[in-house]
């Protein structure tokens, strides 16, 4: 279940488990920019580097995390990173070695930044047998979804000595808006089938309508998820609470979810 900790989301899927976490919204920043207005996590934005580094902080305070903190360039990929606390930084105040959607760490001195704007934040928790964590984000787009960028963080997580992994999904795009044309249901066809495509992708009034969340879902729990909290939030839907890519044609700031082992 979701708590709504104004002026951000956490779960209490990871918050049980002692995770710091939390998914932002458009609120508690120090964005003055109407389009980024108040918290934005993104650089080139329209923000000075500045404000958004002050955002990012606040977010670690909001979620309870260490604000040495490891992001990047996102690429819609299924690129996914293993970091420690000499990461922190990277994406932030200095370069990342390569881009990438996601990372993973097992190092208390690091928190792990993904930022969005439609696309589903997905932060993950694995659970050794000695009950050391281990955490894990992940951008999931469309595209990071089919490639499989979730179930292969579990997977991950589970080589990392995890005997149990929950995850929860943040705000993101939802089937009641999610339009999507014949050309990216073909690519879910062809990376994962046409009954995976057939159960999140439908047809409505002639147009076809996707479910992110929950082809997310579906490969958590696929990859070996335990449990998945999944927020019902569309962010197209209520783009005065969410920076939405769709609903805004692109002139926004960025929300971002962060996680970290306390």
């Amino acid at each position: 279940m979701f708590v709504y900790n104004r002026p951000v989301w956490q779960s209490s899927l990871l918050e049980n488990l002692g995770v710091g976490h939390a998914f932002s919204t458009r609120e508690g920043g120090v964005s003055t920019l109407d389009h980024t207005r108040s918290m934005n996590t993104g650089f080139y934005r329209g923000d000075s580097d500045d404000t958004v580094r002050e955002n990012i902080r606040l977010l670690c305070s909001y979620g309870g995390v260490s604000e040495n903190v490891v992001g990047s360039p996102q690429i819609h990929s299924d690129e996914i990173r293993v970091v420690t606390e000499e990461n922190g930084g990277e994406g932030i105040t200095r370069d990342v070695p390569y881009p990438c959607d996601g990372f993973v760490t097992d190092r208390r001195g690091v928190s792990l930044l993904i930022r969005v704007a439609d696309c589903a934040p997905v932060l993950l928790c694995g659970i050794r047998g000695d009950g050391g964590l281990i955490v894990g984000a992940v951008h999931a787009g469309w595209k990071g979804t089919a490639l499989g960028i979730a179930p292969k963080a579990v997977g991950m997580l589970f080589e990392m000595g995890a005997e149990r992994v929950v995850a929860a999904i943040g705000p993101c795009i939802h089937d009641c808006c999610f339009n999507v044309w014949e050309e990216r249901r073909d690519a879910v066809v062809s990376l994962r089938g046409p009954e995976f495509a057939g159960r999140h992708i439908k047809e409505r009034n002639g147009e076809l309508f996707a479910d992110i969340a929950g082809m997310n879902r579906e490969l958590l729990l696929e990859a070996g998820a335990a449990e998945v909290d999944v927020l019902s939030e569309c962010t197209q839907c209520k783009p005065f609470l969410y920076h939405s890519h769709r609903a805004t044609g692109g002139n926004r700031g960025t929300m971002g979810a962060v996680i970290g082992i306390k």
